[in-house]
């Protein structure tokens, strides 16, 4: 992430703009790079948008197949409704529709802080759970088996959602040196984020170990204190959704203003958001199975948007500088294969997998 914030300051002053997205910093970076692919920058650019799309768009699958899974077990549980995964999908397009008609991420932004609030407060009570009911070390594996790191690389990098959202927060910010600080938003965000899920992760197989639902929150107990903290994850989720749902967006905005006439550009807008909604909707209905579905996106364009895309971009903007060390050298290339294997291998093992459960 600081690579792509650090090209972007380059770009920037050197092609005189102010604001800039992460597929124009890889455009920019690939034209001031060597001859050979200087004239490819536009194909890049693209690549980015695809990439960011399908990651992005999968996000927003994956919250609906969350929202669904933990509305379902908390009213079957606890209540006489009794409906199905995929009528809940159906019935949360209510809602997402309303919160995704919402363009302005300054009008988002208060409400995303409240739901972090309530992730925080949820987080804590989930934690507590699973202090409260710790195994022997000893009674659980210290290791797992090696044909599942695939699949586990596909999940850690669904951690790195919110790898798209770093430039509309740089673009946006009253003071954008804040948010590369040593001390700034993104460090200081990402280790928050880094402790919780370190936490969560250690004390939650301490806990649970291999009886862990696709989600740990569906193994909560039936007490009606616990079982709140499913409603309220599923609050959290519904307002990280149109924060996800933004990038995307943003860019058709952009494409729609400079193609369509004035007075036709808002029944676009809204069409093009509402459609997305439901696509979402529609492709989660597919592929209701949330844990193999977070290692399919992560591995696929968690992977090229976090760990592919990033190395790639400093060596161009370090070629332009004409300050390309050995030591760069050696710190990109090691990033670039360790994204490869991910990827590759991640994508193929998340894929075998759904395969398999839909043949089974």
């Amino acid at each position: 992430m600081r690579q792509v914030v650090f090209a972007a300051h380059f770009v920037c002053n050197r092609n005189g703009r102010d604001l800039i997205d992460y597929a124009n910093i890889m455009r920019g970076a690939v034209e001031m790079g060597p001859p050979w692919i200087m004239r490819k920058g536009y194909f890049f650019k693209q690549l980015v948008n695809v990439n960011m799309f399908i990651s992005q768009l999968g996000f927003c699958c994956v919250y609906f197949v969350f929202m669904a899974d933990n509305l379902e077990d908390f009213f079957n549980n606890n209540t006489s409704i009794h409906l199905s995964k995929a009528v809940w999908m159906l019935l949360l397009l209510i809602p997402m529709l309303s919160i995704c008609s919402i363009r302005r991420l300054s009008i988002l932004a208060p409400f995303a802080m409240a739901a972090n609030v309530v992730y925080v407060v949820a987080v804590a009570v989930v934690l507590f759970f699973f202090l409260s009911d710790l195994r022997p070390i000893d009674s659980l594996p210290w290791f797992g088996k090696a044909t599942d790191l695939p699949l586990f690389f596909g999940t850690v990098m669904f951690a790195f959602e919110g790898v798209a959202v770093i430039m509309p927060i740089e673009n946006r910010m009253q003071s954008p040196h804040s948010f590369i600080a040593w001390n700034g938003v993104l460090n200081s965000s990402c280790l928050v984020v880094l402790a919780i899920f370190s936490v969560t992760g250690f004390y939650g197989y301490l806990s649970l170990g291999n009886d862990v639902k696709d989600t740990a929150t569906l193994n909560l107990p039936m007490t009606p204190f616990y079982q709140t903290i499913k409603l309220m994850f599923v609050a959290c989720i519904m307002i990280s959704y149109p924060l996800q749902f933004y990038v995307p967006m943003e860019r058709i905005e952009k494409w729609i203003t400079r193609k369509i006439s004035a007075d036709k550009q808002t029944f676009y807008i809204y069409f093009a958001r509402y459609t997305g909604v439901l696509l979402t909707c529609a492709i989660a209905e597919l592929i209701p199975h949330l844990a193999l579905f977070i290692s399919l996106i992560g591995a696929f364009s968690g992977a090229s948007m976090a760990l592919l895309f990033p190395p790639l971009i400093e060596l161009l903007t370090s070629y332009a500088k004409n300050e390309l060390t050995s030591g760069l050298w050696a710190k990109n290339i090691l990033l670039l294969g360790f994204a490869i294997v991910g990827f590759t291998t991640g994508t193929y093992s998340a894929l075998v997998e759904i395969a398999k459960t839909f043949s089974g």
